[in-house]
C-alpha cells in the first residue's frame, strides 16, 4: 500500500490478482485503476504523487500515472521486493543487485552484490523526503545510498 503525496484522500493498494486499485476514503469505496496477470509483491508512488509504481511476481515494474493514465513497464532481473521511489525508481529482489531506475524504465545505476556470500535478498526500501538519500533493507544490514547531482550519480554511503 502506498499514500501519495498531496492525495490526502486517496490510498494506492496492490492485490494479490495482479490489481491495483485506490481506495477512496471520503467515500470509503474503491476503484481499479490497472492490472496486471501477476501477483503484486511491492508498491511505492513517486515524489510529487502523480505516479505510482508495482512490483510484480512476474519480474516486471508497471508505472501509471494517476492524472494522464499513462503507463509503462519496467522488465526487472528478478522479483523487485525492495521498491521505492525517489530521485529514480529503486528495486532490489533476491539476486543481490540493486538497480535505479529512469521514470523511462532504462536503468540508470546498478550495485551487485551478488558474488558476497553475506547478502541475502533484498526486501525493503525507503527514499528520505529529498529523494536523494536511500536505504535498502538486506537480511542482516541496510545498504545507504545518496545521490551525487554533480557527477550525476549514487554512491553506496555506508552498510549498517
Amino acid at each position: 500500500m502506498t499514500w501519495p503525496y498531496e492525495r490526502h484522500g486517496d490510498l494506492v493498494i496492490g492485490l494479490a490478482e495482479g490489481k491495483v486499485k485506490q481506495g477512496l476514503l471520503k467515500t470509503n469505496k474503491s476503484q481499479s485503476i490497472y492490472g496486471s496477470d501477476s501477483f503484486v509483491v511491492s508498491i511505492s508512488s513517486s515524489p510529487n504523487g502523480q505516479w505510482v509504481c508495482s512490483g510484480h511476481l512476474d519480474n516486471s515494474i508497471l508505472c501509471f500515472n494517476l492524472e494522464t493514465k499513462a503507463k509503462s513497464k519496467i522488465q526487472h532481473t528478478t522479483i523487485p521486493y525492495a521498491l521505492a521511489w525517489g530521485s529514480h525508481i529503486l528495486a532490489g529482489g533476491n539476486d543481490g543487485k540493486v538497480h535505479f531506475y529512469e521514470q523511462t524504465g532504462d536503468c540508470f545505476q546498478r550495485f551487485d552484490y551478488s558474488k558476497d556470500e553475506r547478502v541475502k535478498e533484498f526486501t525493503c526500501a525507503a527514499f528520505n523526503a529529498t529523494g536523494e538519500t536511500a536505504i535498502v533493507g538486506n537480511f542482516n544490514r541496510f545498504y545507504v545510498y545518496n545521490f551525487n547531482s554533480k557527477r550525476p550519480q549514487w554512491d553506496e554511503i555506508c552498510c549498517k
